[in-house]
């Protein structure tokens, strides 16, 4: 599989892939220990054999499928191997770049809260600045509410 087909595909695909690849081994693995046990098989037939030169001919051929199908093994689990490597390779760069891009995100969301608190503040002082200037003008311009404000906060 091309790198980027393993890179457009989901994880769940690529678990999906992983988990095949799996079957696939256990599946070798299994079919491994049948050719065993016909090797073993075989050989006890040779124990019985008659003849040193049925024996040989016997052996040659149950070495001949052993080797064969241990080949087929290790041929399948190098395949298996490699497309984990694979897909995993993937799944860092993939996992690498959400994290890089989360980590922008954080920053610029930072940056635009600060922006906004700050803006906030501006705001509320120019309010509370302008409530004063406009009490004092009040005050000045009514100056019997001005005492008695100040005598109802003297009591």
């Amino acid at each position: 599989m091309a790198d980027k087909e393993l890179r457009k595909m989901s994880r769940t695909e690529l678990i999906e892939i992983i988990y095949a690849l799996q079957q696939n081994e256990r599946s070798l693995r299994e079919e491994n220990e049948e050719l065993r046990k016909q090797l073993d098989d075989k050989l006890l037939r040779i124990e019985k054999a008659g003849s040193i030169a049925e024996a040989a001919l016997s052996l040659n051929h149950i070495f001949e499928d052993a080797e064969a199908a241990a080949q087929q093994y290790l041929a399948s689990l190098q395949f298996s191997n490699e497309n984990a490597s694979k897909i995993v390779s993937i799944a860092q760069r993939r996992s690498e770049t959400m994290i890089s891009e989360a980590e922008e995100r954080v920053k610029q969301t930072e940056e635009q809260c600060h922006a906004m608190l700050e803006k906030t503040e501006d705001a509320i002082q120019k309010k509370k600045d302008e409530f004063i200037r406009e009490t004092k003008l009040t005050l000045e311009k009514y100056p019997e509410l001005a005492r008695r404000m100040r005598e109802n906060g003297d009591n």
